[in-house]
C-alpha cells in the first residue's frame, strides 16, 4: 500500500511554477500598475485557501489520522479501576470495612482475529486515500482557477480588438455619410454601412459582458471582489511536447491520485481477505489485576493478585466466518474492476490531453506563420501612409488586421498553456521533465 501524503501547500507551489504564468497579472479596480497587484499565484492561493472544497479535505484528512491514532492504541493494555460496597442484607448490624472493595484491572487484547491489525491497516489506507484525495481537489482547482485567468485575459483582448473593429467601422460610415450627401452613395449603401456598424456595436457590448462574466467568476472563485480588470504581459512559449504519449501514461500510472487511490483500495481489500480467513483461530485476551479488601490492610491473605489468559475458539458460527470471506473477496474484485476502470479513464484523459497540447502547439507555429506575413504587410502599410500612398481608413484596417492576428498569438498561447496543464493534472506530475524524466527509467524502475 502506497502512503502518499502530498501536502496542500507543496501541491500549490510545483503547479503553480510549471504553469509558467509569471508575466500574468490581475490589477485592481482602477486598472493601473501602481494599484495592488494580484499575480496568477496570488489567484491560486485566494482560491486555495478560501475554497470550501480544499476546508472539506483537510478535515477528512485530519479525521483520518485522529482515527488512525485511535487504532494504534487498540494495542495497548487498558488499566481500570472498580470500587464496591456489599453485604448481607438480613445482617445489616455487622456490616463493618469487610463489605468494601476495590478491584485494579490491566485487560490487554493481546489477540483478536487480526481484528485490530485490521482496524489499523485500514485506518492507515483511509489515511492514504484522504491525502490523495486532497492532492486531486487541489490540483483540479489549481486548473480551474487558472482557466478561468486564462478566459478573463482573452476576454480583455477580444473587448479592445472590437473596439477597433467599432472605430473602423465608424470611420467607414461617416465617409459613406459624406458620399452619400454629395450623391455618389445610394441609400442602401448607407443603409448596409449602418447595419454593419450597429452589429459592431452589439459585438462590443457582448465583448463586454463576456469580460465582466469573466471577472465575476474570478471574484467569486477567489471571494476578492476588489477585482474588477485584468491586464497581460505577453510570455513566449519555449517548451516542446518531445515525449512520447506511452511515457505520459506510465507516469500517470506511477503518478495519478485517483489510480493511486484505487491500487490503494485494492490493497486493502487483499488484505482484508486475509484478516477474514483469521476469524478460523481462536482469539487471545490477556488479564491481570489486583483485589483486596479496604479494612485489612495488615493481613497479606486478604490481597490477591490474579493473573489470567482467556482464549476463545469458534467452534460453530452458523456459516458467519464463510459469509465474511466470501464478501471479502466480493470487495477484493470490486476494487480490482475499479482499479481497471481508473486505469483506462487516466489512460483516456491523458491520451486526449495530450493531443490537445500537440494540437494546440500545431496551430500556434501555423498562425506564428502567418502572424510573420502580416507583420511585414503592417510594416509596408506604415510606409505607404507617412507617403500619403493610402488613406487613414485603409491604415486603420491594415492595422485591425495586425491587432487581429497578434490576439489570435495570444489566445493559441493561452490554449497551449492551458492544455499543458490540464495534461499534467491528468498526469498527476508537475512538468513535463517529470515524464520525460521516465523515458530515462529502466524497465526494473517502470514497474
Amino acid at each position: 500500500m502506497r502512503r502518499t501524503q502530498i501536502p496542500l501547500l507543496l501541491a500549490t507551489i510545483i503547479f503553480i511554477i510549471a504553469l509558467e504564468t509569471g508575466g500574468f497579472a490581475i490589477f485592481a479596480a482602477s486598472g493601473t500598475e501602481t494599484d495592488r497587484l494580484i499575480t496568477l499565484e496570488r489567484v491560486l492561493d485566494l482560491a486555495l485557501q478560501r475554497s470550501y472544497k480544499i476546508a472539506l479535505a483537510n478535515e477528512h484528512f485530519n479525521s483520518a489520522a485522529r482515527a488512525l491514532r485511535d487504532a494504534k492504541r487498540r494495542r495497548l493494555p487498558r488499566l481500570s479501576a472498580q470500587s464496591w460496597f456489599s453485604g448481607d442484607l438480613f445482617d445489616i448490624d455487622r456490616w463493618g470495612s469487610r463489605n468494601l472493595a476495590s478491584y485494579l484491572a490491566l485487560d490487554w487484547d493481546f489477540y483478536q482475529n487480526g481484528a485490530i491489525m485490521q482496524l489499523i491497516a485500514q485506518s492507515w489506507a483511509n489515511l492514504a486515500s484522504a491525502a490523495l484525495t486532497r492532492r486531486q481537489t487541489a490540483l483540479d482547482l489549481i486548473y480551474n482557477a487558472t482557466a478561468l485567468f486564462y478566459d478573463a485575459l482573452k476576454a480583455v483582448r477580444q473587448v479592445e480588438i472590437a473596439k477597433q473593429q467599432v472605430a473602423v467601422e465608424e470611420m467607414q460610415l461617416r465617409i459613406v455619410r459624406s458620399e452619400f450627401e454629395q450623391g455618389r452613395r445610394t441609400q442602401s449603401e448607407l443603409g448596409d454601412a449602418e447595419t454593419r456598424a450597429f452589429e459592431l456595436g452589439l459585438s462590443l457590448a457582448r465583448a463586454q459582458q463576456g469580460l465582466e462574466r469573466a471577472i465575476l467568476k474570478l471574484q467569486q472563485l477567489t471571494r476578492d471582489d476588489t477585482i474588477k480588470s485584468v491586464a497581460r504581459f505577453p510570455r513566449e512559449i519555449t517548451w516542446t511536447l518531445d515525449s512520447p504519449v506511452e511515457d505520459a501514461i506510465r507516469a500517470g500510472q506511477e503518478r495519478q491520485p485517483n489510480v493511486l487511490i484505487a491500487e490503494a483500495n485494492l490493497e486493502m481489500a487483499r488484505r482484508g481477505v486475509k484478516y477474514a480467513k483469521l476469524k478460523r483461530w481462536p482469539s487471545v485476551r490477556f488479564l491481570t489485576g489486583t483485589d483486596f479488601a479496604f479494612a485489612p490492610y495488615a493481613d497479606p491473605e486478604e490481597v490477591a493478585l490474579r493473573v489470567g489468559v482467556i482464549a476463545s475458539y469458534p467452534l460453530y458460527d452458523a456459516g458467519d466466518r464463510k459469509s465474511r470471506i466470501e464478501d471479502a473477496k466480493s470487495a477484493k474484485r470490486r476494487a480490482e474492476i475499479q482499479l481497471w476502470q481508473a486505469q483506462d479513464q487516466m489512460k483516456q484523459e491523458v491520451t486526449d490531453s495530450y493531443a490537445d497540447v500537440s494540437n494546440q502547439l500545431e496551430l500556434l507555429r501555423i498562425a506564428k506563420k502567418r502572424n510573420q506575413k502580416v507583420k511585414t504587410d503592417f510594416a509596408i502599410a506604415k510606409e505607404r501612409y507617412q507617403a500619403g500612398r493610402i488613406d487613414e481608413q485603409e491604415m486603420a484596417r491594415i492595422r485591425l488586421q495586425y491587432l487581429q492576428s497578434a490576439q489570435r498569438i495570444e489566445d493559441l498561447c493561452l490554449d497551449a498553456l492551458l492544455a499543458r496543464a490540464k495534461l499534467l493534472k491528468s498526469v498527476g506530475v508537475s512538468s513535463l521533465d517529470e515524464i520525460r524524466a521516465y523515458s530515462k527509467k529502466g524497465p526494473e524502475e517502470k514497474k
